[in-house]
């Protein structure tokens, strides 16, 4: 899947070099910021009607500049419009969304390029179109804001996914066309297998070797030898969705698989606690389950 771009550098140097010279000034500089000629196919919006986009990809694919060209798509083809821009941290939301390699400030053309308001959080563009920061460690800041569109980064990685998810889907209320992008790499939690699942979920996938020729290849060597054919080179390359631990007694499709709408009387409950015996960040979870043994002699 090779980009346009792509393409007219594969020509033979006296074609493309006549093909680039046709160009006018203002033609190259359109050129220049136009994502359609330097996206992939798998990195350009899908045609039709969607409600959510899920871009699901290994490290290094340009999900940053996907979710960021659409979000300047988007701003630039609606006046006015509201846009929520939700990321793992304040941080993140700063250092990679606005102001990354790849994020809004750096792929914007002189013309439409936002102000950025950073103790406002705010991204303002020549059309009246705003953009908010919000941080996944702070799902109530989404409640009460209202937005047109919002474009979710690493959702995998966000501290409170379901608190936040939901926030966010009560304030895109704006509008006749709501849509969001989610950009990440994948991690087997809840809110990514509900996405996935989601009918109105419309999820493309790829991984790191996809954008092979825009990194370097010391990183693709090491990546290679280091990781590929883990489990962890399979989620962070690849974007497997891996929800099951080698070894472990009970496997999701188990669980799936055994479940049921309501338990019969039970004759005996117990709630076991595995406590996390330090508390930090690199700490374990402390564990709970509740246990019941059914009349019928199964466990619950």
């Amino acid at each position: 899947m090779n980009s346009l771009a792509a393409e007219v550098n594969a020509l033979p140097k006296g074609e493309r070099e006549q093909l680039l010279s046709s160009l006018t000034e203002q033609e190259a500089e359109t050129l220049l910021y136009d994502w359609s000629f330097w996206a992939r196919p798998n990195q350009l919006p899908p045609v039709g009607e969607w409600r959510t986009w899920m871009v699901l990809a290994g490290r290094g694919f340009g999900k940053t500049r996907t979710g960021a060209e659409w979000v300047r798509e988007q701003a630039e083809k609606k006046p006015g419009i509201r846009i929520a821009l939700v990321a793992p941290t304040a941080k993140d939301g700063r250092d990679t969304i606005v102001e990354g390699e790849s994020g809004i400030m750096a792929i914007s053309p002189p013309h439409f390029t936002p102000v950025y308001e950073s103790s406002k959080k705010r991204l303002t563009w020549p059309n009246g179109s705003q953009a908010f920061l919000y941080e996944s460690e702070k799902p109530d800041r989404l409640r009460g804001p209202q937005h047109h569109i919002a474009w979710c980064d690493e959702v995998a990685a966000w501290k409170y996914p379901e608190e936040t998810w939901d926030m966010l889907q009560f304030g895109l209320r704006l509008g006749e066309d709501t849509r969001t992008v989610v950009t990440t790499t994948p991690k087997p939690i809840r809110l990514v297998r509900d996405l996935i699942d989601d009918p109105d979920t419309i999820v493309t996938r790829g991984s790191t070797y996809d954008n092979a020729q825009n990194l370097a290849e010391t990183f693709l060597r090491q990546m290679e030898q280091k990781y590929e054919g883990t489990r962890l080179g399979r989620q962070e390359l690849f974007a497997e969705v891996l929800d099951d631990v080698p070894g472990a007694l009970w496997s999701r499709k188990m669980l799936d698989d055994l479940r049921v709408k309501t338990a019969p009387d039970l004759v005996r409950i117990v709630v076991a606690i595995d406590p996390a015996v330090t508390s930090g960040e690199e700490s374990d979870e402390t564990g709970i389950v509740v246990a019941g043994k059914g009349v019928d002699g199964d466990g619950y």
